[in-house]
């Protein structure tokens, strides 16, 4: 009796794990498909208001620049939408699996014990564009870089600070995200 009832609690067990993940995969669909409406009615909004705004401008300046003024409570909000509030499962690299980790990761070197990259763009606008997208994977991992830009080049440094500052799996796992937003993007055209 008291194996059938085991059997049956580790039966339930299961199915509950299984629900827990599709529950949590399904909560994380519905947030990127918010973001993704947010920006695109971003992009359409944009696109209606570029025509006067560069009208504006045109009156005020004699350069031809056209503006968009996007609230930074916007950027704010959207990355907050897709926030994974999961705790991560963190595992240190050894020497070897790192070693084996950089071969995938073009450019990725150590320094100072992190996980290191500079890339460089041809402007700001394409550069922050990239940041954004770094930090709305970020926030899908749940998982965060330390970031440095200057007016064309952005600094990546990634470590677990909660394993003692090492290199563990999502660091690699968050780099090797970066370098498909970033070669996905066609930032490439800009060269690293």
């Amino acid at each position: 009796m008291n194996t059938q009832l085991y059997n049956t609690k580790s039966q339930i067990i299961k199915k509950y794990e299984v629900i827990n993940t599709t529950d949590n995969f399904i909560i994380a669909m519905i947030r990127q498909t918010i973001v993704l409406t947010n920006i695109l009615l971003l992009i359409i909004v944009s696109a209606i208001h570029m025509p006067v705004m560069g009208k504006t401008q045109e009156a005020e300046s004699k350069t031809n620049t056209t503006g968009v003024s996007i609230n930074a409570s916007d950027i704010k909000n959207a990355l907050n939408l897709v926030h994974n509030n999961t705790t991560p499962n963190y595992v240190k690299l050894s020497e070897s699996q790192l070693n084996g980790a950089l071969k995938d990761l073009p450019g990725w070197v150590l320094i100072d014990g992190k996980l290191h990259k500079t890339f460089t763009f041809v402007d700001f606008s394409s550069l922050f564009d990239f940041m954004y997208q770094v930090a709305r994977s970020s926030q899908i991992l749940n998982h965060h870089p330390n970031m440095t830009s200057t007016w064309n080049t952005l600094t990546l440094d990634y470590d677990t600070w909660s394993l003692g500052h090492v290199i563990s799996n999502l660091d690699v796992n968050a780099a090797g995200a970066v370098e498909r937003l970033y070669h996905e993007g066609n930032y490439t055209n800009s060269a690293s």
